[in-house]
């Protein structure tokens, strides 16, 4: 395996890493949005609840408004639950985002070594193609004047 195609093969290698990094990433999006959506539910809820009693408590037994302040700290519960989650959603986005962000740094110098090897290889053979294109002047050079001094009189 020459230098160039195991670099090709590191490079393609980094690219698959940046890749499903990236769907991780956005995976990882998706489940903060949804969190967040659904702790806009709850909290919409609560307040769509709150709003509801307001206007029934004055008629309401003693049992009845046990229930609902009972409902209304398991809500309250099930809130700072979903917010935990949202931050912790929050957290996988950042760690991922940051994961990819070193996939790309590295696949980025991949490249850049991909490019000045490439650079390198075609250096080496312009200069090769160069000293053959020499040698074959001077070859030919010295034909014409070992060709003049056979044909000139003496």
């Amino acid at each position: 395996m020459s230098a160039m195609s195991g670099l090709q093969v590191a490079l393609e290698l980094a690219q698959d890493r940046r890749d499903a990094s990236a769907q991780v990433l956005a995976q990882a999006r998706q489940g903060w949005l949804a969190a967040q959506v659904q702790l806009e539910q709850l909290e919409s809820y609560a307040q769509e609840s709150g709003a509801r009693w307001s206007t029934r408590s004055g008629s309401c037994t003693p049992d009845l408004m046990r229930h609902h302040y009972q409902f209304m700290e398991r809500l309250t519960h099930a809130i700072g639950l979903q917010t935990g989650m949202v931050a912790e959603q929050q957290r996988k986005v950042v760690r991922e985002a940051s994961v990819l962000r070193e996939a790309e740094g590295r696949l980025e110098s991949l490249r850049q070594l991909c490019f000045a090897r490439e650079r390198e290889l075609k250096q080496a053979l312009d200069r090769r193609e160069q000293k053959q294109t020499d040698e074959y002047a001077a070859l030919r050079h010295r034909r014409q004047i070992l060709g003049q001094t056979r044909a000139a009189p003496l």
